[in-house]
């Protein structure tokens, strides 16, 4: 009886125990540890929790109870509450024991900022000129970081100098009016501070810096300092308004970035307060080193138009489209004559040589136009309906007597039956663009008549009551560097749910000039550091977008992909990946300037449809480069002889809606193994254009139901698919 009365007693005693530190008796299987703050500062208190894991399942918090330990030790302490107190800067193990058990977590105790050092210290600037000033923080463990952009920024006297708060400006101060100011950068309770003094001195002359000639495509920065009334003299290079008397020979950006655009003479200018001056700058053509035409198939049939294609190849290796640039001649116009620009006709059967001639470099190819007469039109899309004020664009395929099929679209007469419903205006009547005009139906035809034959295609096209009722923005990037690009797209939405890019049919315009442009189309082009407002406006709808231009400087380039194996002839693309000091990351493939070492191994482009596409040429190796406000980043190119074995086209087999479209890839296996996206190269094809004709980028679009057959040929090989019209 004793023995069982003291049993029960100790038994008693043990669960009553348990409440505090056992999970009511069960046994302790884990401990957790959690911080407030997983990154403390040196100085920083952070609360630290233990929570044990019992084996019925049951948490308790045992916070109080364990045994604290901080490795390495003089990182930290930990009082017996959990309370953490961050000592030194460091990576630290924070351990909590109890019973055997031991639970961890890891912590990162940043170091504290001590003080703030402002650059320049002391500066004198004249009124109306601006002074960029840098915040470098030095901390705890004796590192230093700029911190510019982070810290706040103060001017004592704003009828002084004003200085920018905002991103990407912080720290840029502006000079007001004469008079000295204390410029403050401040973080928490440490701040740093320069002087700045503004003189009343005014600007007697301006002398521009920068060469006499330059290559074609070549940028090149101008620079321009003033002489003021004191006689100091000040670099005013990001103040001054430059410009160039002919900007079809040369542009120039806000900063004073030259790029030559064709061959001539022009004077670049730079204008600051009531003074200007200029210099004259001639472009030439001593870097082109051939010209390469590019003519499609190499021949078309008569009466129809075709568009060649210059492509200029340079010593640095780059390629550039010369076509709106060169002299275009043909050696007998009464068989093809060149109309506008680079566009030319067939007037009859026979074989002609084309020329284009830039500088001293002639380029040219033969050209045939065949006696092939018209058989039939098919235009597409089919049978749409769009609503008022919407755009539909047609194309038109012709196929000809020797069954050869051309994209007659810019070759035809456009017309609609009913201009009332739907008209083709200024755009349409040479582009196959037709407009929603009020509600009803309309057939809009496209007709082609040349050697006796005549042929006409036409489908209907139903306009709703539907009516345009909001317009949204979007862009490929809300931050850009200055000189690079942004496309921001304007998407019109009506009333029935349709939707449409309506970048061409919309009025842009820029907040600020001096920060970006923007083009007709919606190309934004970063100009110098700050925001900028992006508007749209299309009757009384109007919609924005915030663009950001980089005010950091820019630290490396990154091309991907690096030490690329590419087989001879075939293309593929390269991506320029910038960082700036600030940690940003840019795409600025579009921006940098493309170079390759060994051009007859490859060459790479620098042409604004297809920025940083690369070509091999003939097998070896190239350093490819692509160089951007003083900064150059390269990668090595080997160009194989691996032949192409066989061509992929996907989707496989797909079935689509009358009325719609399907985009087709074409992928290209090699002898080495290697796959290469191939579709901007092959020759696309559809063995039936009355169900669906396909674009030289591989787009099909339906024109009635039926099957055919969608072809892609690159060098004698060639892959197929077929698709459905339902």
């Amino acid at each position: 009886m004793l023995v069982t009365a003291l049993a029960t007693l100790i038994a008693a005693f043990g669960c009553a125990g348990g409440g505090s530190g056992n999970g009511g008796g069960t046994k302790l299987n884990s401990i957790k540890v959690s911080a407030a703050n997983a990154n403390p500062t040196v100085g920083q208190t952070d609360q630290l929790t233990a929570t044990g894991k019992y084996g019925d399942g049951s948490s308790q918090d045992l916070t109080s109870s364990v045994a604290w330990t901080v490795t390495p030790a003089a990182l930290a302490t930990v009082g017996s509450g959990g309370v953490l107190t961050a000592q030194a800067s460091g990576t630290a193990a924070i351990a909590a024991t109890m019973g055997g058990v031991t639970g961890s977590a890891t912590l990162t105790i940043a170091p504290k900022l001590v003080s703030i050092a402002v650059t320049p210290a002391t500066r004198t600037i004249a009124a109306s000129t601006k002074q960029q000033f840098i915040a470098t923080g030095t901390y705890s463990d004796n590192s230093t970081q700029p911190i510019t952009g982070s810290v706040t920024w103060s001017s004592s006297n704003t009828g002084v100098a004003s200085i920018s708060t905002n991103s990407p400006t912080q720290g840029l101060a502006t000079g007001i009016g004469a008079g000295t100011t204390t410029i403050t950068a401040t973080s928490g309770s440490i701040s740093g501070t320069a002087t700045l003094t503004v003189t009343s001195a005014s600007a007697t002359s301006l002398a521009i810096a920068g060469p006499t000639s330059i290559a074609l495509f070549v940028s090149q920065q101008f620079r321009v300092t003033a002489t003021f009334s004191d006689g100091s003299t000040q670099d005013v290079t990001n103040v001054a308004t430059w410009s160039s008397s002919s900007s079809s020979v040369a542009t120039i950006t806000v900063s004073g970035l030259v790029t030559g655009k064709s061959l001539g003479s022009t004077n670049i200018s730079a204008a600051f307060e009531s003074v200007n001056t200029s210099v004259p700058l001639t472009v030439d053509a001593s870097n082109l080193n051939s010209i390469e035409i590019q003519d499609g198939t190499g021949s078309t049939a008569q009466g129809t138009k075709v568009t060649i294609v210059a492509i200029g190849h340079f010593n640095n290796g780059s390629t550039n489209n010369l076509s709106g640039i060169v002299a275009w001649q043909s050696s007998d116009p009464t068989i093809a004559s060149f109309g506008s620009v680079n566009q030319l006709s067939g007037v009859k059967p026979g074989v002609v040589t084309i020329t284009a001639t830039l500088g001293s470099i002639t380029g040219s190819a033969q050209f045939t136009v065949t006696n092939a007469t018209i058989s039939f039109i098919t235009v597409t899309p089919v049978n749409q309906t769009i609503p008022i004020g919407f755009h539909e664009t047609y194309s038109a395929v012709g196929t000809f007597s020797d069954s050869s099929t051309h994209d007659i679209s810019n070759s035809v007469s456009w017309t609609s039956d009913n201009s009332a419903v739907a008209a083709f205006g200024t755009m349409g009547s040479s582009t196959g663009v037709a407009v929603g005009v009020t509600p009803g139906t309309a057939n809009v035809s496209a007709s082609f008549s040349y050697a006796g034959a005549s042929k006409t295609g036409s489908t209907s096209l139903t306009v709703s009551s539907a009516t345009l009722n909001k317009i949204a923005l979007t862009s490929t990037a809300g931050l850009i560097a200055p000189g690079a690009t942004a496309q921001v797209n304007a998407k019109g939405s009506w009333a029935d749910g349709s939707s449409q890019n309506v970048n061409v049919y919309v009025t842009w315009s820029s907040s600020d000039t001096s920060v970006a442009t923007v083009g007709i189309s919606g190309t934004v082009t970063g100009q110098s550091s700050g925001t900028a407002t992006i508007t749209a406006k299309i009757g009384s709808l109007s919609a924005t977008f915030g663009i950001v231009v980089e005010g950091s400087t820019l630290q490396s380039i990154k091309i991907t992909p690096q030490n690329l194996k590419l087989p001879a002839t075939i293309e593929t693309q390269l991506i320029a990946m910038g960082t700036f000091t600030d940690g940003k990351q840019l795409d600025l493939t579009s921006a940098v300037t493309w170079t390759s070492s060994t051009p007859s191994v490859a060459t790479v482009s620098n042409a604004s449809v297809n920025p940083g596409v690369a070509t091999g040429v003939a097998t070896g190796g190239t350093t490819v480069s692509a160089s951007f406000s003083g900064i150059t980043a390269t990668t090595n190119l080997t160009v194989t002889n691996a032949t192409l074995t066989s061509i992929a086209v996907t989707p496989s087999n797909s079935a689509i809606n009358l009325g719609t479209s399907q985009a087709f890839v074409a992928q290209g296996s090699f002898t080495d193994g290697s796959t290469v996206n191939i579709t901007v190269q092959v020759a696309w094809s559809s063995s039936n254009n009355a169900v669906a004709t396909i674009s030289s980028n591989g787009v099909a679009s339906s024109a009635s139901k039926g099957t055919t057959t969608i072809e892609a040929s690159l060098n004698t090989v060639n892959g197929t698919t077929t698709l459905t019209v339902q």
